[in-house]
């Protein structure tokens, strides 16, 4: 059973996203699994409803959502919102995966979810407010990372000059065609918070188990992100996972195809 949940955070940004509650609980009240979607994604691209799904299926309660400047509008699959993604800092996604946490009793079915054991999936850069948020928050107990970023600084500086210079830089959607704007608030903001935004320093002070999830083919965040993740992490709360020929998303496409080996891999781990 899924339904439509739509929060505000504290910036009364908009965010959308589905519920997702098992027939057969693992236990009562339900453990709960928050999906973080990853850059130029959404709630519902290619294996995000088959995880939940598949979530389900374990027993525990799955819960996917938008993060509210991804550029795309309520339950829309296009990137039709191009002047909320221009906006997109790591601060706004880190403000809206709290906000989901902080609202989890109040979402349809909350009354039957156990708010206070959380694991959180976060995917590609979704990983950056994974760990920089389920690190600190009491409810979150578990972390895991698919092919999760292990800095947020991935720019040179003469792309960075550029930007500063122009006031915005554009980068390509190779599936949509698109052109996809990204404003210099979002440079200012990474500037800013660097040492906020450390995420290997996060790993570092994890008190929670760490799952690292990485193929060791990833053409977008190469398999030593992974491997920094799970280095940076306290022994005996760490775990490496390799796909072996495991690429970013794990084989999955969008619109979904069905499922991979690669993808159940991920999963079965």
């Amino acid at each position: 059973m899924a339904e439509r949940f739509e929060i505000k955070n504290p910036s009364d940004d908009t965010i959308v996203g589905n519920v997702h509650i098992p027939e057969k609980p693992i236990q009562t009240p339900i453990p709960v699994v928050v999906q973080c979607h990853g850059f130029k994604s959404f709630k519902d691209w290619g294996f995000h409803p088959f995880l939940s799904e598949r979530l389900n299926e374990a027993g525990f309660a799955a819960i996917r959502f938008n993060f509210s400047h991804n550029g795309v509008e309520g339950d829309s699959q296009d990137f039709d919102r191009l002047d909320l993604f221009e906006k997109n800092t790591f601060s706004k996604e880190m403000e809206d995966l709290e906000a989901v946490l902080d609202t989890i009793p109040n979402l349809p079915g909350g009354d039957r979810l156990d708010s206070s054991w959380v694991a959180v999936i976060a995917h590609s850069r979704g990983a950056a407010a994974g760990v920089l948020v389920g690190s600190k928050h009491p409810n979150v107990k578990t972390l895991v990372t698919w092919a999760g970023i292990s800095t947020v600084h991935r720019y040179s500086n003469e792309i960075m000059e550029a930007w500063k210079k122009e006031g915005k830089i554009e980068i390509p959607n190779l599936r949509t065609g698109q052109q996809m704007p990204m404003d210099v608030s979002i440079l200012e903001d990474l500037e800013q918070f660097r040492d906020k935004y450390d995420i290997l320093n996060a790993c570092s002070d994890l008190k929670i188990p760490l799952l690292v999830v990485h193929g060791d083919e990833d053409e977008t965040v190469p398999f030593m992100e992974g491997s920094l993740l799970h280095d940076h992490s306290p022994r005996g709360l760490r775990k490496l996972q390799i796909v072996p020929g495991g690429t970013h998303t794990f084989g999955a496409e969008h619109p979904f195809a069905g499922t991979t080996e690669d993808l159940d891999e991920a999963i079965r781990v």
